[in-house]
C-alpha cells in the first residue's frame, strides 16, 4: 500500500535469530510501505535460514551481515542500501518483534505533515505507545507532543534527517542506540514528535518480582517488579549510557539528568533484587570503565566469560 505517489516510504527490520513472529510482523509492515528490507545480523539458529528464505520468496529484500555487529550496524546496512538504490522519502526502523497498527505509516505521515505545515523542523516521528504503554513526553512544541527518549522501533525518519545528521552509531552495538540518535537529532535543532495513533505491539523484556526473604515486596498494595536484564545487556547499558551522558550533558543537561534519574530507579531494583546481581555489578563496572576508555563495539569474549552466571 503506497501512501502517496509522490512520497515513497521504506522500512528496515533488524533481525537476529528470529522466530516465526518475524514473518507476521514483516507481512504487516510490507503492506504499509513501498519497500521492505530485513537485515540478518549473522544469525546462528537453525530455524533462521528457513525464515529468511521465506521472506525472500515473498519479495522482501534480505541482506546478510558477515559478522554479528549489533542492531545499529544492521539498521545502517539497510539504510545504506536504500540510500544507494531506491532513495525513498521516508524510512521506518523496526525490531524483529515489533508489530505496528495497520495505519501506522499514514498516522506518522499525518503528524509529520501537520507539524511541517506549522513550520516545525521535524527530525523524525516516534511511536505513541508500545504494547499499551505511553511513550514518555518531553514537552510540547507548537501543540505537538515531543518524545523524551523513544525506542527505536517505529522511528519514521525523513531521509533528509539522515543526510544531515548521519545514521545510527554502530559502535554502540546494542542499547542506547535510539537514545544517541535522538540526542544527536535534537542537538541539530530538530523536533522529535510523537505520532498520534502510532501504536506498536512489542515484546517487552522479562519482569521479575522484587522479593525479600522469599516474599514479594509490596508498594501501595501492589507487588513490586522490575525489568530484568542479563549481565551481557547490563554491560552495554552502562557503557553506552555513560558515553551518552558524557557526550551530551553540556548540550542538553536537563535531558541527560532526567534520563539518568529514570535509569537509576530501574537499576536500583535490578541490583537489589536480580538473582545474578553479582555478575550485573561486574558487568556495570566494566561498562563504566570501558566508556571512560572510549571503548565501543562488541563486548570482549574474556569479559563475557567472566559475567556468565554459573
Amino acid at each position: 500500500m503506497i501512501e502517496s505517489p509522490q512520497r515513497r516510504t521504506a522500512a528496515v527490520i533488524a533481525a537476529f535469530n528470529p522466530d516465526d513472529e518475524l514473518l507476521t510482523n514483516a507481512e504487516s509492515i510490507a503492506t504499509q510501505v513501498d519497500e521492505l528490507i530485513v537485515v540478518d545480523d549473522c544469525s546462528t539458529s537453525p530455524a533462521s535460514e528457513q525464515i529468511f528464505d521465506h521472506l525472500a520468496g515473498n519479495g522482501t529484500k534480505v541482506l546478510r551481515l558477515d559478522n554479528n555487529s549489533g542492531i545499529a550496524a544492521a539498521l545502517n546496512r539497510g539504510l545504506e542500501e536504500l540510500e544507494s538504490t531506491s532513495r525513498p522519502d521516508f524510512v521506518l526502523t523496526f525490531d524483529q518483534d515489533s508489530l505496528p497498527v495497520p495505519d501506522y505509516v499514514s498516522s506518522a505521515l499525518a503528524t509529520y505533515d501537520r507539524a511541517t505545515a506549522e513550520g516545525q523542523k521535524v527530525g523524525f516521528v516516534s511511536a505513541e505507545t508500545f504494547s499499551g504503554h505511553q511513550v514518555p513526553v518531553l514537552g510540547a512544541s507548537h501543540g505537538f507532543p515531543e518524545a523524551f527518549d523513544p525506542m527505536q522501533s517505529g522511528f519514521f525518519i525523513p531521509m533528509t534527517t539522515l543526510a544531515d545528521v548521519g545514521n545510527f552509531e554502530s559502535g554502540f552495538f546494542i542499547d542506547c542506540v535510539d537514545s544517541e540518535f535522538t540526542a544527536r537529532v535534537r542537538a541539530a535543532g530538530y523536533s522529535i514528535l510523537i505520532g498520534a495513533g502510532c501504536e506498536v505491539g512489542h515484546r517487552l523484556g522479562a519482569r521479575l518480582p522484587a522479593k525479600v526473604l522469599g516474599r514479594p515486596l509490596r508498594l501501595r498494595g501492589n507487588d513490586l517488579s522490575f525489568n530484568y536484564y542479563s549481565p551481557f545487556r547490563m554491560y552495554y547499558i552502562m557503557r553506552n549510557g555513560t558515553t551518552l551522558a558524557r557526550r551530551y550533558w553540556r548540550r542538553n543537561p536537563a535531558w541527560v539528568i532526567r534520563r539518568m534519574l529514570e535509569d537509576a530507579k530501574a537499576q536500583l531494583l535490578r541490583f537489589a533484587f536480580s538473582p545474578d546481581r553479582r555478575y550485573l555489578a561486574i558487568a556495570a563496572w566494566e561498562g563504566l570503565i570501558d566508556s571512560c576508555r572510549g571503548r565501543q563495539g562488541r563486548i570482549s569474549q574474556d569479559l563475557l566469560n567472566r559475567i556468565q552466571p554459573r
